[in-house]
């Protein structure tokens, strides 16, 4: 924390806040396992019976290496655990990429239940360490994503989960951190871990001819995610009332922008998640999405920018597993304002999105 003029400014480190503040991930480090498969992983069974929190969303094998459990010959001549865990007695093992080179299970995911569910609009701070099967190909970045179920499948399938977060990589030979900072869009309890692009989307950043293994594994160790301060209250979604919905328009309160700008500011998640939630209990009902602005700037501009505005909220939307075909998108630029606009109090109310049923 610094004072500057008077006004007290938090300076995040990630270094001295964590040990302060709860982490949120449940065996972090993969140490506390709780029982050992007969055989080495094969499948995502093989890799559930280790641990009572991590598992396999898919019928891929995650490896899991530990002092209890032996790696066959055959695998540690193909370079499989060629790295010390970075702290501890256990590290976990996954292919991200190597389908277009005929890998089996060429994606293996991680899934675990946080110990306590995000709070919309609240910042936090992931980060975790990662280091490559150094016979392998490498690539630029992994992907981590939040839901609010466990994703399961009962194949080995390329997950497609949304929405999901960039993990940035380097090339490497030894373990790195690799972290983000991200606001909670949603409620999720569940965090995935892997790689949720095909091959063709997935940038590799060595690929030799000198390579053993035409494919990406990557060692994944002690991970962390907390909050960053200002820590945020839960707040309870209300529902739309049958009153408010049998309106000719319902508006959105507090959907946010910065001046000028598109993208959705996170307090205007909670009003997000309101439709969100109705969205997604009435799976038949269709909507239209419409944008406003005040009367500053050109017609034509208001024009675009209400639309814009609009289909920021139809995108959160679909991100969120609503599919876009239900939602109508459009911009009324001032054409419609609801109070004046010779003041900013009045300007503001005209800046805004509005929703109303498609019967």
């Amino acid at each position: 924390m610094a004072i500057l003029w008077g006004v007290i400014i938090w300076i995040f480190d990630p270094v001295q806040v964590r040990g302060q503040l709860p982490n949120i991930i449940p065996n972090p480090g993969f140490e506390k396992i709780s029982g050992v498969p007969e055989k080495w992983f094969y499948t995502g069974k093989d890799f559930d019976l280790v641990f009572e929190d991590w598992k396999s969303p898919t019928a891929a094998s995650p490896d899991v290496y530990h002092e209890q459990i032996h790696v066959p010959a055959y695998w540690k001549e193909r370079g499989f655990d060629d790295i010390s865990p970075f702290r501890g007695k256990s590290k976990i093992g996954i292919t991200m990429y190597g389908c277009n080179q005929g890998k089996l299970h060429c994606r293996e995911y991680i899934t675990v239940t946080l110990l306590d569910s995000l709070v919309i609009g609240q910042e936090y701070y992931l980060s975790m360490w990662v280091a490559p099967m150094l016979k392998g190909i490498q690539i630029d970045e992994m992907q981590v994503a939040f839901d609010i179920k466990p994703t399961t499948a009962i194949d080995d399938r390329l997950l497609e989960l949304k929405p999901f977060y960039n993990l940035p990589m380097k090339l490497q030979k030894d373990w790195q951190r690799i972290e983000i900072r991200f606001f909670a869009e949603t409620e999720a309890t569940c965090l995935t871990i892997g790689n949720f692009k095909n091959d063709l989307s997935t940038h590799v950043i060595k690929s030799t001819t000198d390579l053993t293994q035409a494919f990406a594994y990557y060692y994944i160790d002690e991970l962390s995610m907390f909050k960053i301060p200002p820590i945020l209250h839960r707040e309870v979604i209300t529902p739309y009332d049958s009153g408010t919905l049998a309106a000719q328009e319902v508006l959105l309160k507090d959907i946010y922008f910065d001046f000028d700008q598109i993208k959705l500011l996170p307090n205007s998640y909670l009003e997000l998640n309101k439709l969100l939630k109705l969205l997604t209990e009435m799976p038949k009902m269709r909507i239209n999405l419409t944008g406003h602005t005040d009367r500053i700037g050109t017609y034509e501009y208001n024009i675009r920018l209400s639309k814009r505005r609009a289909q920021a909220v139809a995108d959160f939307l679909a991100r969120h597993y609503i599919d876009p075909s239900r939602i109508n998108v459009r911009g009324m630029g001032f054409e419609r304002p609801v109070a004046t606009n010779e003041n900013e109090q009045g300007r503001k109310q005209n800046r805004r999105v509005v929703f109303e049923i498609r019967k």
